[in-house]
């Protein structure tokens, strides 16, 4: 594992799980990864992060937005 830091899982305070279990119940969920949607094609992808999502919209024409992870409602 040369060159690759690993790091413990950050353990969820009981007021965040708390909050995630309202929000499941409410059909919301916590988007984790980094969404870039094209506005024209409604194409969407997803990343684990901002370099990955960076270089997938290197070179790409047309109206793109990069969403922060958030919350989203279920479908």
């Amino acid at each position: 594992m040369a060159g690759k830091n690993v790091f413990p899982q950050k353990k969820k305070s009981e007021l965040r799980e708390e909050i995630e279990q309202m929000l499941e119940e409410r059909g919301i969920s916590l988007e984790r990864r980094i969404t870039v949607m094209n506005l024209d094609t409604k194409e969407a992808s997803y990343f684990d992060d901002y370099p990955k999502a960076l270089a997938f919209l290197k070179g790409k024409r047309g109206r793109w937005y990069l969403a922060t992870p958030g919350i989203r409602r279920k479908g």
